[in-house]
């Protein structure tokens, strides 16, 4: 069973690592990725991995014509960046109370844990990665 699980559980993360959805190719060579990320960081990853990922399918190397990053949240980015920090530390120790409490402790960290987790999720995806690439050999 716990073979079962591996495998299947294997399987599952390779084939979300490697895919290209948000990629709209274009009959000049010049394609682009455009994704919605809750974080700018791994937001520019992801669309530069799936524009990577594109070109690689052809046996071609990505080359990055322009990128850009806007925030379109409903609050402004500081408030949103500090939203997420707090949720996240909420979260992240509620979790080792959960883990680490005993009797009522224990589900006071359960319930913190998930408050944070959702709060955190609430929060959307503000941010706008747009990538125009260019794949050749």
């Amino acid at each position: 069973m716990k073979n079962t699980l591996l495998a299947f559980g294997v399987i599952s993360v390779l084939a979300a690592c490697a895919h290209h959805d948000d990629v709209r190719p274009s009959s000049d060579n010049q394609h682009y990725v455009i994704i919605k990320a809750s974080e700018r960081g791994e937001g520019i990853q992801e669309a530069l991995n799936q524009a990577t990922h594109f070109c690689k399918k052809d046996a071609q190397s990505m080359y990055v014509i322009n990128e850009s990053v806007t925030y379109q949240g409903e609050q402004d980015e500081q408030t949103f960046l500090n939203d997420k920090s707090t949720a996240q530390i909420i979260s992240n120790a509620g979790t080792w109370l959960w883990v680490l409490g005993d009797g009522y402790v224990d589900d006071a960290g359960a319930i913190a844990s998930l408050a944070g987790a959702s709060a955190e999720h609430s929060l959307g995806k503000p941010y706008l990665i747009n990538v125009s690439f260019r794949c050749s050999t």
